[in-house]
């Protein structure tokens, strides 16, 4: 079970998944320390009614959510923020973008070790959990391996 927020993008209400919101307020927030303050607001709310615009034409009800993948969709066509310029001096950017091994929240079949490692390494989740299931049947690899993984490796934050 997700917790979902009722937003207002672009004077238009939406319902997003607690995952999709963080993820949303993380590029909005990474993209406005990129302009001068007056610049900002007139970008971010240009941003915003784009981003509205894109979703209520994915979306085919009003009261549907709002997930991870399709904000992930409007940020791949608006660019990612580093394309808006370098950060203005003084201001950095919210989470810089560390690589860190985290269990995933968005590919998870059982405990997310396998979508996390795919993140980490940037190969298809596919692949990882095809190799996790020839290792753990033909390779000797144990089952504890993934389950010590599980214990170990903190989940994503958002």
């Amino acid at each position: 079970m997700k917790k979902t927020l009722n937003v207002r993008i672009g004077s238009v209400a939406f319902v997003l998944d607690e995952d999709a919101y963080y993820m949303l307020r993380h590029y909005l927030d990474d993209v406005e320390a990129r302009f001068e303050p007056v610049e900002a607001a007139e970008t971010l709310n240009d941003l915003e009614m784009r981003i509205a615009d894109i979703f209520t034409e994915e979306l085919a009800s009003p009261r549907q959510v709002v997930d991870v993948e399709l904000v992930r969709k409007a940020i791949s066509i608006l660019g990612r923020a580093d394309e808006f310029g370098e950060p203005r001096e003084g201001r950095s950017v919210p989470h810089a973008d560390i690589k860190q091994l985290r269990r995933s929240r968005r590919d998870r079949m059982i405990g997310g070790v396998c979508g996390g490692l795919a993140d980490y390494f940037g190969i298809d989740v596919a692949l990882v959990r095809l190799l996790m299931f020839l290792l753990i049947f033909f390779g000797g690899v144990s089952l504890w391996v993934y389950i010590i993984l599980w214990i170990v490796i903190p989940a994503e934050q958002w």
